[in-house]
Formats: C-alpha cells, sequence, structure tokens
C-alpha cells in the first residue's frame, strides 16, 4: 500500500507542476463589499492597505472591512507565513494572539484553543472542541467525533496564500461548532505562469536529513483574465526527529481549480470549481517520554537521550473482524492514514440593483485509517502486569498451575525467565540475590508467587527509585493512608507494555450555504441558510497486547510462553508478540451515524456617521439517527483451559479469550435538538486611524461525537444537547494606518461543559438522568497585536495575550450508600480552582528586517507556565517555554528565493508533558500527584520540546 500510494503522489507531481488552486475565498474576495460602501470595492494588494483596513470574509455574512466587522481578528499573509518554516497548518497559528497550539504529536494530531478554553481539548483525539478550520470557507470536518478531527484532513501548502481568524463574537454565527473561534485558511488566486519549490529539513540532536518535500503550482489565464485554470500540490517524506529507520510522514495533496468570472444584463458574478484530493500518512508520535531521574533539574538517565528512539519494530497481525466477515492485516508502524477527496463549487452573483447573492456546495469523502503502536506504560517482570494479567491467564486461572513464563527474542533466544510458585510450590532461585524463590502455599496466585530467575533484557538495573507516599485524601476517620511504591521486588526488571490502535474511521458529506444580501446606502441585510449531512462510520479493533524491552531502538514485542511445571507448553503471544485477543487500546467496536444540521441565519450592518452597529442570530437544527454495536463480552468459554479459541488449540492461549455480540450492546438512537446562537455589537470611529467597539455573545454547543455518543443503554437517556455553551464579552480597540495598525482586545467568557451523566437506579438495570449541571468555567483577559513598519526596511510584529481563568464549578456526584445504586444515597461535589494548562501570559515577537537582496527574521515565543488541572490538591504545573527562531532569506537572482530558517535556535529544552514512573498499584486514596510531590527525584518520563532544526527552502518562479 505505500509503495502504491508513493508512486501515486509522485506521478502526480512529475506529470506536471501544480498551481494556488483559487477557492471560495476567491469568489468572495473578487468583488468585496464593505457594509456601507461602493458595491464593488476592490480587494488591494496586502503593501497597499493595513490590516485592519483589509478586506476579511470569516466570522462576517458578506465581506466585511476588518475594522467595519467589530470582531477580533487576525489575519496571517503570503509574507506573514513565508518568514519561517511552519511544521504544520496548527503550526501557523502560535503567533496569533490568544491561540495556544499543542504540537507535540506531528503533522496532523494537534490541539489547539483560544483564550484559555482548554476544557475539552485534552487530547489530540478532540484537538478543536471549541474551534473549527474552513477550507475556504466552508468546514473541513463537518461533524467531528473522538479520532476525527479537522486538523487530520488539511495540509497547508503552496497554494495557502491568506489565514483569518476570528476569535469568540460572531465566529458562533458563521459556521457550525465555532463557538470558541474559527481559523480559515484561504487559497491564493490562480496565477498564471509556475512556481516550484523544495525544502529540506535536519532534525534531531543529531540534525540528520528528515524531511523532503517539494511543492508546485502550474496556472493558465486567458486574455480577457475572466477564466482559468490551475494545478497545485506536494509531495513529501519524513523521517522524523527520531529517525526509525522507516519515513513515518509520506504523502501529499493535489487540486485543481477552474474559475469563470461572467457578467450579463442581470449582473456579473463568477463560478469556481476546485477538486482535492489528499493522501498523507503521518505519525501520531514522533517523539517519545524520555526516561529520567526528577523532572524539575532532570538526571539522565544512562542509554535514553533526548531523542529516545521507542519507535515499535515487527508486530503486524491479522486481526478478525468480529462484525464483519473475514479478517484485516495490522502494522503498527504504518501510521495513520488520512484521505480526503473533495469538489467544491462557489458562486458568486451582483445584480445591478441592491441584491447580491452567494452561494457554495461540497461533497466530499474523508477516511482515516489507524495503525499505530502505543506504548502504555513500564512495568516490572515480577509484576501481576507484565505476566498473569497481561495474558489471560488470571482468566483462565491457568496462574493456578506452577510454572514458568519465558520471553523470547526476535532470534528465538530466551531473555528472561519468571517462576510462578502456587500450590505448595517452589520452582527456581532468584537471579538477582541467588536464593531459592518463596515457597507458595496457596492454591490461588499470590503477590510473591511472581519470582526472576533469569532476565537478559536491556536496562534491568533501571530502578524507578520509589519510596514511602501518604495521601493527601483523608479516609472516612480522618487518618491518612501511606505505603512504599513500588513494592522492592516491582522496583527493576522493566519492560515496556505495548498496545497498538487499530480502527478505520470515515464521513462522506455533502454541505453548503446560500447568503442574499441587500445593499441600502448605510446598511446591508444578509439571509440565508447552512445545510449539511453526513454519513460517518467508526470501527475499532482490540487487537491484544504486547511486552517488549525498553531500550532506545529496541522495542519489539516479545515472544512468551508459559511452560508448566509437568511440562505442557502455552504459547501466550502469536507470531507478532500479541496476546490476550480480546483486549487492547480500544473496545472492539462499529457505529454509524447520519447527522443532518439545517442552520437558517440573518444578520445585519449599519453604519450610521461615526457608527458601526452589526448583529447576527442562527437557529442550528440537529436531527442524528445512530447505530452502536459492542463487542466485549467474553466467549463463553474463555475461563476453561478446553477452550481452543478462535484457532481450536487450547495450547495457543492468545487468541482463546475472545469477545462476542450481545443484544444489549446493540444500541440505536434517534435524536434532534434545536439551538440560537446570537451576537450583537457597537462601534465608534473616532476617525479613520483608531475605532472601539463592544460585542456580546451567546451560543450554545451540540454534543460533539453523535457517533460515540449513544454506545450504551445507560447513554440513552442522555439529550443531544447542548453540550456546551458561552457567553462573552469583547470590548476592543482598533487602531492604525499602513505603517502601524492593530488591535487590543479584553475579553470576558464564562462558558460550561455538561455531558449529561447518568446513574443505575435501584433495580440494578435501568438508569437515570443526574441532575443537569453545567461545569462552569470562565477566562478574561487581554489579546492584542500590531504590526508595525518602523522603517521602510525593518518590521515589528508582536503579539501579547494575558489570561486569567477560573473553574467556578466542576460537579462530582458519589455515591455514599451500601450499593451506590439510586438517586437517594447520591451526594454533589464542587470542585474550583485554576482553569487546568492555561497560561497567564503569552508573548510572541517578530522583527524583520531588509538589507539589499537579503532578509532577516527573528521570532521569540515565550509562554508562562500551566497548571495540569484544577485539582488544589494537585500542585503539578508545566514550566515556561521560550524559544527564538531566526530565518534568512535571499533574493538575489532572477525570481528565485531562497530561505534558511533555524528554529529552536538556542537549542533551548522544556518539558511540555510528563508523568512519574510510578503510577499503578498505589495505596489507598494516594494519587499520582502525591508521588510526583513525595518522590520528586523518582524516576520521571518527559516529553520535550524539540531540539534546534535547521530547514532549506528554495523557490523558483517561471
Amino acid at each position: 500500500m505505500r509503495a502504491l500510494q508513493v508512486s501515486h503522489m509522485a506521478l502526480v507531481l512529475a506529470a506536471g507542476a501544480s498551481v494556488l488552486a483559487a477557492t471560495a475565498a476567491q469568489a468572495q474576495s473578487a468583488a468585496p463589499r464593505k457594509a456601507a460602501a461602493p458595491r464593488s470595492a476592490p480587494v488591494q494588494a496586502d503593501s497597499e492597505v493595513s490590516a485592519v483596513d483589509e478586506v476579511i470574509v470569516t466570522g462576517v455574512m458578506a465581506n466585511t472591512q476588518a475594522k467595519k466587522a467589530n470582531v477580533s481578528f487576525s489575519v496571517l499573509n503570503e509574507d506573514d507565513m513565508s518568514k519561517f518554516t511552519p511544521i504544520s497548518a496548527d503550526d501557523m497559528l502560535r503567533d496569533m494572539p490568544g491561540v495556544v497550539v499543542e504540537s507535540n504529536d506531528g503533522v496532523a494530531r494537534n490541539e489547539v484553543f483560544t483564550r484559555g478554553m482548554t476544557i475539552g481539548t485534552g487530547a489530540n483525539t478532540s484537538g478543536y472542541f471549541w474551534t473549527t478550520i474552513l477550507e475556504d470557507g466552508l468546514p473541513v470536518v463537518p461533524f467531528k467525533f473522538s479520532g476525527f478531527q479537522d486538523g487530520y484532513f488539511y495540509r497547508a501548502d503552496i497554494s495557502t496564500s491568506r489565514v483569518e481568524s476570528v476569535r469568540g463574537g460572531s465566529s458562533a454565527t458563521g459556521v457550525t461548532t465555532s463557538v470558541g473561534s474559527t481559523f480559515n485558511y484561504i487559497t491564493g488566486a490562480v496565477k498564471p505562469g509556475g512556481v516550484i519549490q523544495t525544502r529540506l529539513g535536519f532534525e534531531g540532536d543529531d540534525l540528520h536529513l528528515s524531511w523532503k518535500q517539494v511543492d508546485g503550482s502550474y496556472g493558465w489565464v486567458n486574455k480577457a483574465g475572466d477564466a482559468g485554470v490551475g494545478v497545485s500540490g506536494f509531495y513529501r517524506r519524513s523521517n522524523g526527529q527520531v529517525d526509525p529507520g522507516w519515513d513515518l510522514n509520506h504523502g501529499g495533496q493535489f487540486k485543481v481549480n477552474l474559475y469563470k468570472e461572467y457578467r450579463g444584463a442581470g449582473g456579473s458574478g463568477s463560478f469556481n470549481v476546485i477538486l482535492k484530493h489528499l493522501d498523507d500518512t503521518n505519525a501520531e508520535l514522533t517523539t517519545f517520554q524520555q526516561p529520567t531521574y526528577g523532572y524539575r533539574d532532570a538526571q539522565e538517565i544512562p542509554g535514553f537521550g533526548r531523542d529516545v528512539n521507542l519507535f515499535m519494530n515487527g508486530g503486524e497481525q491479522i486481526v478478525p473482524n468480529y462484525f464483519k466477515p473475514g479478517s484485516h492485516t495490522l502494522d503498527p508502524s504504518a501510521g495513520y492514514r488520512y484521505r480526503q477527496d473533495a469538489i467544491s463549487l462557489n458562486w458568486r452573483h451582483d445584480t445591478d440593483g441592491p441584491w447580491g447573492f452567494t452561494g457554495a456546495l461540497r461533497v466530499q469523502k474523508s477516511d482515516y485509517r489507524g495503525q499505530s503502536y502505543k506504548p502504555q506504560g513500564l512495568a516490572s517482570l515480577a509484576s501481576a502486569a507484565a505476566t498473569r494479567e497481561r495474558f489471560g491467564l488470571n482468566i483462565n486461572n491457568l496462574d493456578r498451575t506452577p510454572g514458568y513464563y519465558e520471553f523470547y527474542d526476535a532470534a528465538g533466544a530466551m531473555v528472561a525467565r519468571i517462576a510462578n510458585n502456587v500450590a505448595g510450590s517452589q520452582l527456581g532461585t532468584n537471579y538477582r540475590t541467588g536464593a531459592a524463590c518463596p515457597r507458595v502455599t496457596a492454591t490461588t496466585w499470590q503477590t510473591n508467587s511472581l519470582c526472576i530467575v533469569g532476565n537478559s533484557l536491556p536496562n534491568r538495573d533501571i530502578d524507578m527509585r520509589g519510596g514511602l507516599v501518604t495521601a493527601t485524601i483523608p479516609n472516612a476517620n480522618g487518618t491518612f493512608n501511606s505505603g512504599v511504591v513500588p513494592v522492592a521486588s516491582a522496583s527493576q526488571d522493566l519492560v515496556l507494555l505495548t498496545r497498538a490502535e487499530d480502527n478505520d474511521r470515515g464521513s462522506k458529506d455533502v454541505m453548503g450555504n446560500f447568503t442574499a444580501s441587500y445593499h441600502g446606502e448605510s446598511y446591508n441585510l444578509n439571509f440565508g441558510i447552512y445545510v449539511a449531512r453526513s454519513h460517518q462510520a467508526n470501527d475499532n479493533w482490540a487487537n491484544g497486547l504486547g511486552v517488549s524491552a525498553w531500550a532506545d531502538g529496541q522495542v519489539r514485542n516479545l515472544g512468551v510462553r508459559y511452560v508448566t511445571a509437568s511440562g505442557t507448553t502455552y504459547q501466550l503471544t502469536d507470531a507478532g508478540g500479541w496476546g490476550s485477543y480480546g483486549s487492547g487500546l480500544f473496545t472492539t467496536v462499529s457505529q454509524r451515524a447520519r447527522i443532518l444540521e439545517a442552520s437558517p441565519y440573518a444578520g445585519f450592518n449599519w453604519s450610521p456617521g461615526h457608527w458601526d452597529f452589526n448583529g447576527s442570530i442562527k437557529y442550528q437544527h440537529f436531527n442524528a439517527k445512530t447505530y452502536s454495536e459492542t463487542w466485549d463480552t467474553r466467549n463463553a468459554a474463555a475461563g476453561s483451559l478446553a477452550n481452543g479459541g478462535l484457532d481450536g488449540d487450547p495450547l495457543t492461549v492468545y487468541d482463546n479469550v475472545t469477545m462476542t455480540q450481545t443484544a444489549s450492546k446493540v444500541i440505536r438512537a434517534d435524536r434532534a435538538l434545536g439551538v440560537v446562537d446570537y451576537s450583537v455589537s457597537v462601534g465608534y470611529n473616532f476617525n479613520d486611524k483608531h475605532k472601539i467597539y463592544y460585542r456580546y455573545t451567546d451560543a450554545k454547543q451540540p454534543a460533539a461525537g453523535v457517533i460515540n455518543r449513544y454506545s450504551t443503554v445507560a447513554a440513552l437517556v442522555r439529550p443531544l444537547g447542548p453540550t456546551a455553551f458561552i457567553k462573552g464579552h469583547e470590548l476592543a480597540y482598533t487602531f492604525g494606518d499602513r505603517k502601524f495598525n492593530g488591535q487590543v482586545t479584553a475579553f470576558y467568557q464564562s462558558f460550561a461543559v455538561n455531558d449529561y451523566p447518568t446513574a443505575v437506579d435501584t433495580d440494578n438495570v435501568s438508569t437515570y438522568l443526574l441532575p443537569e449541571n453545567f461545569n462552569t468555567y470562565f477566562t478574561r483577559g487581554i489579546e492584542s497585536w500590531a504590526k508595525w513598519r518602523i522603517t521602510r526596511n525593518l518590521e515589528w510584529s508582536p503579539s501579547v495575550t494575558y489570561l486569567n481563568g477560573k473553574t467556578t464549578a466542576a460537579y462530582n456526584w458519589l455515591n455514599t450508600g451500601a450499593n451506590g445504586l439510586g438517586a437517594a444515597d447520591d451526594v454533589l461535589r464542587v470542585d474550583a480552582g485554576i482553569l487546568a494548562r492555561s497560561p497567564k501570559w503569552t508573548v510572541s515577537n517578530t522583527v524583520s528586517y531588509r538589507y539589499k537582496d537579503f532578509r532577516f527574521n527573528v521570532r521569540h515565543r515565550w509562554m508562562d507556565e500551566r497548571k495540569l488541572n484544577t485539582n488544589a490538591l494537585d500542585h503539578r504545573f508545566l514550566p515556561k517555554q521560550d524559544n527564538v527562531d531566526v530565518s534568512v532569506q535571499y533574493e538575489g537572482l532572477a525570481r528565485t528565493k531562497v530561505t534558511v530558517d533555524v528554529r529552536n535556535l538556542l537549542n533551548t529544552q522544556y518539558v511540555s508533558a510528563y508523568d512519574p514512573m510510578i503510577s499503578s498499584n498505589l495505596p489507598a486514596n494516594v494519587q499520582v500527584y502525591d508521588v510526583v510531590a513525595q518522590l520528586p527525584e523518582s524516576g520521571f518520563l518527559l516529553k520535550r520540546n524539540a531540539p534546534r532544526s535547521v530547514w532549506l527552502t528554495v523557490r523558483r518562479e517561471f
């Protein structure tokens, strides 16, 4: 499949270069109108207007001059984006005020949130909970769900000429699920001629050649300039910051654009038809957590550098389909393949009278095939987590028979052996102490049953460095539990627990909008409707669990068998090292959804004298029909040693425990929801250079992840939403001319999330909905940006955001009765505290200086520390981030630009995530944060920022 994908994209690029595909934005901006201006105010070149005078097409119902729109906005143009090398589309957003991008997870799977609204975005599977990516005016994904997000299917390339951001405000009435912010990536107009661009990236501590990309474009425009066609595309291969020995990222994108402008007796307008083909494979993890002692002034553990390579080798497997006939292959090193084929039609028509019309239609098919290994954690060979529980011997009770766990490497050599003593046996000698293993008289497995009699695996002597930990949560009698963690026998001989993601997700979408606008002397009226319909699929498979050596470059599932004292051999893993087929990263589930949204909207703009009034309202109606079947019931014979499983052989234990379907886990739901969003504003222009405005917004959000929402009987009592809302206030000052312009926005946003939790009633069967308590939060602060052309050759672009958010009420329902059933014993606990992962200060500065044929760019980014969560007992913070990038651009060659970009020039290091090695089998009430606070020099796993990297880009026009 990889070879086919590579050859296909290579042929696309070799066949003919590409072109800047004009899109909906071109159709909109070909003849934009100001809110109270002449009918056809032409778009001016970036060098002729200030940022606040530019026409924006995002978060507004008709193309509007930015300062007239009364919105908190930012724009990145081609020149802004050319100064440095963006690793992903999300990476472009870092310099926008109020925006935080968590992009440690590669090209596509990132988290993006604005104004400190971190709730709901805590993983790369839900990174766009409050925001939406538009591609030329329409959503990239109309209905998101967990593991199926906007950023998965958008790639910025040479054709991207502009990014517009609208935060808060009218974003809520612009498109669906954008109550937080909207990011609109806009493709540039078709230009005659061509461009070819090559990019090389050198990444990692060793600065190896990692990134190889070619972009191309070619366009044709007729003599009249009213028709054109172009193609554009890119192809890229990259082995990443940590080179595993194969390309983690490979694939590309191809676009075709046809446009035609017309003029007739009834007016003028334009059509655009755009075809897009995306086929790109990316790794979720491009780096891994580095083992250290301590996390503040971390001490590196020998053998594990900053760029530790924990990518999995091997592990290929054939997985049963369960809910459909046959099987499929799984390759944990294949990564995530994202494909999207889309065709879009964009139309604009201006009558010779006061009316104008715009419309857009997009039909697309998106598919995501996930095959990726996921490190689960560390465990000692002397623990149940690496033996009996890992491979299901606690289910078939094979652990009640004395014997040995034997671990083998890929060459078939035994690398570890663990005695399992039970029922009076005393097998083996502890390889560390030389003492006989303990005799265990109990007939069932005991915590001292396991004894390591041999271990030649690497890093077996690394110690977690545990100790005594006391809980900060009291018992009912006021005492505090404590204990030594981990137990001495489980502090060394560490192995890596492995598992893999195996899923296939897709969506077939049709979406479109139509807007009619009436233009008066000083006002505009807009009416329209947005419609989207999707057929979605979500299939996940449990494929088993594995154990690997824990060492740089040596991650590969070990073969595991259990040999009884009488000599019977049970194979616990298959050829790929996977055992316990019924378990895995995911539960086996197949889900389908048909979702329809119909959203009529209306808006107005009125500009009498110095004033600008505008408002918009949207009614969103959703209907969803879902189907879910979950395979999580063990096969009837799972507990029997005579069970032969899928292959009929009782001695191949790995496939003996499987999951079956039960009628109670086949769930159908049909739900509907209607919500109203509105936003109003008033602005006053002191003169052409200075303006203030106030805006109020009230917006609601339907359930995210509709396809996942109704997977159990208990969930059927939950409504479709709304599951989130925002009520926001903005007071902004917009200023400037061509030399110095910008915006300062003070905001206060209260927002809330309610996933409608359920509980089991007293009959232990039926469920009921807990009282509807929205977890409430607020965020307030100031976001600001400016563009200052200090001299003809010197520019400065600062961006500063101050945030002060809080969790005002997070509701936790507790059961206090003997059996925890029914509403009578439900007790509510309300938590409050700091808003999680929200930095108080974020600062970005970019300075550019031109000297003859050279331009020098320096960018400094700084982010304040962030608290990991709202729990008052948890004092864990992520440290400050400080980074400097520089680039040099040379344009002394005809129609050629050469750019050398050094990211993280000073090679600074900071921690972006961390976990203690000691995180399981803790004493009652002892939490992970207790371990961090009381054992700060124990073993930790740190996620660090990327080291210094160098990028070379050569662009040639012809």
